[in-house]
């Protein structure tokens, strides 16, 4: 799997109050959230991204004020009427 590296000061780190590895798990749910903000990613794929389950990127998702409901009005028609 490739991995993506992104350089950031100790100064970064000492002001965030976390460890490494709770910075580099903030470092992907963001951007997994954004991603998925952006319509790259399906909630599945960001989720896995984020190194959590769908029920809980929900959550996260909610925290972070981005709508799960990620549907242009076509989509969204498409949805309702589908059901």
């Amino acid at each position: 799997m490739p991995i993506a590296h992104v350089p950031y000061d100790e100064d970064l780190l000492l002001a965030s109050g976390r460890s490494p590895e709770e910075l580099e798990r903030e470092f992907r749910l963001l951007l997994a959230a954004k991603l998925f903000e952006l319509a790259r990613l399906s909630l599945g794929q960001a989720a896995k991204l984020a190194g959590r389950g769908k029920v809980d990127f929900l959550f996260e998702l909610g925290v972070l004020g981005i709508s799960p409901l990620n549907y242009g009005t076509e989509e969204l028609a498409h949805e309702i009427h589908e059901r």
